[in-house]
């Protein structure tokens, strides 16, 4: 299966693409339309609130030994007279979305058109663990809300050990090399041939 639906020409000169975030929630799933405003129904029915204050961190690969994690993050102005958005987060506790799925997709269209009346299924692209959320107020107004995620290759520092030899070969592969018996068990150092 194509990434993108049938006949969609990722080409075209009317392509366009939303980023959609998914937060899994205790109290239910939460979907967000990034850089977006209103709503934006998809094909299924669900509804992605558009907000041009969360930010989404550059989801990263590993590279060079690096693993790095990402944050999703909100900064907004404290409205006197409605609820304390803090205080209703810290009554629910700093680990209250730990261990929890944030997904990514993206929604493609062919056309302008399809952003009212799209044909395609958002595509997911990622999905990491949510572990941390930071809260910080700056000023008597100001807050700001992050929410940090797992590096996808967050579990590759946690791989089993294999020792080469015969019994850690066995365990690989399910059967003994013998040959494995003479490997050498010392550092030596090799001779010069010419001096």
């Amino acid at each position: 299966m194509s990434f993108f639906p049938e006949g969609f020409d990722p080409r075209a000169e009317v392509v366009r693409l939303f980023d959609l975030v998914e937060l899994d929630t205790p109290g239910g799933v939460v979907r967000f339309w990034i850089g977006g405003e209103g709503t934006f129904r998809d094909v299924t029915g669900a509804e992605w609130y558009g907000s041009q204050i969360l930010e989404v961190s550059a989801l990263e690969s590993a590279i060079n030994g690096i693993a790095p994690a990402g944050s999703i993050s909100v900064a907004f102005y404290q409205d006197p007279d409605a609820p304390e958005v803090i205080a209703e987060l810290q009554d629910l506790g700093l680990d209250y979305l730990a261990g929890r799925e944030i997904r990514f997709f993206v929604q493609p269209f062919a056309t302008l058109a399809e952003i009212y009346a799209p044909k395609a299924t958002p595509r997911r692209v990622a999905t990491r663990i949510m572990r941390t959320m930071t809260i910080a107020a700056k000023g008597p107004l100001e807050r700001e809300i992050s929410i940090g995620f797992e590096a996808w290759s967050e579990n590759r520092r946690n791989a089993r050990r294999i020792v080469l030899n015969t019994g850690g070969h066995a365990e690989l592969i399910g059967e003994a090399n013998p040959s494995l018996e003479f490997i050498p068990t010392t550092d030596f150092q090799e001779e010069k041939l010419w001096k």
